[in-house]
């Protein structure tokens, strides 16, 4: 049929639509009644399961990997329990003074203890004690670290005086200052390897020279330990020197670790001069951090640990 000029009958589309038309009956006459949609030449995409309306699933894929993959079996796990590990390690209790719990029994203490000596830590404040677990070797160390500790924490405590026990760092150089609490004189001096010692009487070879009936003429001295890093003093008097209102050992049983903030008194403050002394201010100028190893350290022998000197440790 011919059409007119300038008219577009829609009805006569069928004809254009013709081949489409057929190749889609040649396709489905293949198939049967697969329901798929074709789109690229050659690939057929099937249907959605459920789905009658030929929607995608899988975009270009084959008809033969259209099928699920099959579940792979589950296989059941138990978590592994290490805590009996722990519990079946052998066990120490040791026992502080309650005024040292505040200081000792802290997060970062009971870390600093375990990296230090490998022992695991356990706090009971109430009962003012430590429960160690670990080897032979790693109760012995953490018991000293502990120890030593308590010892000079005797003279007054801080958490900063308990870290510096546990994980002490080294001091090569120093500067002390004693500020007064009464009448006497400040003093400051550096105190380094080749002048280590700071000593006070009433004798004038004394850095600090005290006129005083109870003053002894070589009464007490401060120094910088080269050896172990740190500053102690020592008490050389007949009538005693008094660290925070505590009486210091003889100088035949050892030296005490001096810190920041100390009240070092020439006096017994129970006779009622309570100031007759300083204030320590220390300044650590030259100071050598000990180095975090990767790998665990070895545990020194005996003969290792023997110290040059003595200081409670």
């Amino acid at each position: 049929m011919k059409r007119a000029a300038g008219f577009d009958d829609e009805g006569d589309d069928d004809d254009d639509d013709m081949p489409a038309r057929k190749n889609a009956r040649t396709t489905q006459g293949a198939l049967g009644n697969f329901s798929g949609v074709l789109t690229d030449p050659g690939v057929l995409r099937p249907a959605s399961k459920g789905n009658s309306k030929g929607k995608d699933v899988s975009p270009g894929a084959p008809i033969a990997d259209w099928r699920a993959p099959p579940e792979e079996p589950k296989v059941e796990t138990t978590p592994m329990d290490f805590s009996r590990l722990t519990r079946d390690l052998p066990s120490h209790t040791f026992a502080v003074p309650q005024v040292l719990v505040e200081h000792l029994m802290t997060p970062q203490i009971r870390e600093l203890i375990t990296e230090e000596t490998g022992a695991e830590v356990e706090w009971a404040p109430r009962d003012a004690q430590v429960v160690l677990r670990g080897s032979s070797e790693q109760l012995r160390v953490a018991s000293r670290v502990l120890s030593r500790v308590k010892t000079h924490c005797h003279w007054g405590s801080s958490e900063d005086k308990v870290r510096r026990l546990v994980k002490p760092w080294f001091v090569e150089k120093g500067l002390c200052r004693l500020s007064p609490m009464n009448t006497l004189r400040p003093v400051e001096k550096l105190l380094y390897n080749s002048q280590p010692s700071l000593s006070i009487g009433k004798d004038s070879k004394n850095d600090v020279v005290i006129s005083d009936p109870l003053v002894s003429r070589h009464h007490c001295i401060i120094e910088l330990d080269a050896d172990r890093g740190a500053i102690y003093v020592t008490d050389r008097s007949t009538n005693g020197t008094f660290l925070n209102g505590i009486r210091l050992p003889s100088k035949k049983l050892g030296k005490v670790l001096l810190s920041h903030g100390d009240e070092l008194l020439l006096k017994d403050p129970a006779g009622g001069e309570q100031e007759f002394g300083y204030i320590v201010n220390l300044q650590e100028l030259q100071v050598r951090h000990p180095i975090k190893l990767d790998a665990p350290q070895r545990l020194l022998t005996a003969e290792e640990m023997a110290p040059v000197g003595r200081d409670f440790a």
